[in-house]
């Protein structure tokens, strides 16, 4: 090969690194300010993220009509503390399944402060099991956690609990089914 040949090939091998890394450069640079852009909230992004919406505070789901108190040992739930008192989850935790709840865990609540009694986050699928839990909570509010895939329900204390129903009777049960006032449709939580 003459140093004419290998001047030839050394000058169209670094128009092609030239090119190649030039474009690369370029679609990383166009990647950076469109990436900027998405994280300042100028532009919004791109992919559906419906698996990490928060739950609908305002809208209360009602019960499925015609359906009956489910069986307390049946269910599941987890007791979260929304207030600043050390230990209520644990002792309300404790009375639930002293009543035959069966109790997954208890904590603290990281949602933002809550100044009602109690609420009662749940799937579309356990909402029934959450209105039968209002039996032992008759101050409490349901909610659709889209989120939540189980039936297991999250009993959020407030700031305004006081106490709970330790052993409900047949009519409270009864009464706790009763649909919430303004309630929505489950059809409208399901889709």
């Amino acid at each position: 090969m003459t140093s004419n040949a290998r001047a030839e090939y050394r000058k169209r091998t670094q128009q092609r690194q030239t090119v190649i890394f030039g474009s690369i450069i370029a679609v990383m640079a166009i990647l950076l300010v469109l990436g900027t852009l998405v994280w300042t909230g100028l532009l919004p992004f791109p992919i559906n993220r419906e698996f990490s919406q928060p739950p609908d505070d305002t809208a209360i789901p009602c019960p499925i009509e015609g359906t009956v108190p489910q069986d307390p040992s049946t269910m599941t739930v987890v007791v979260l503390n929304g207030t600043n008192q050390t230990g209520l989850a644990g002792s309300v935790g404790t009375s639930l399944a002293a009543s035959g709840v069966v109790v997954n865990e208890t904590g603290n609540w990281a949602g933002e402060d809550l100044n009602e009694a109690v609420r009662l986050y749940s799937s579309p699928s356990g909402v029934n099991n959450a209105y039968t839990l209002r039996a032992y909570f008759p101050d409490a509010t349901v909610h659709v956690d889209p989120n939540l895939t189980s039936e297991v329900v999250e009993v959020v204390l407030g700031t305004g609990y006081t106490s709970m129903v330790e052993a409900p009777s047949e009519e409270q049960f009864t009464l706790a089914m009763e649909p919430l006032p303004g309630c929505v449709p489950l059809t409208e939580f399901t889709g």
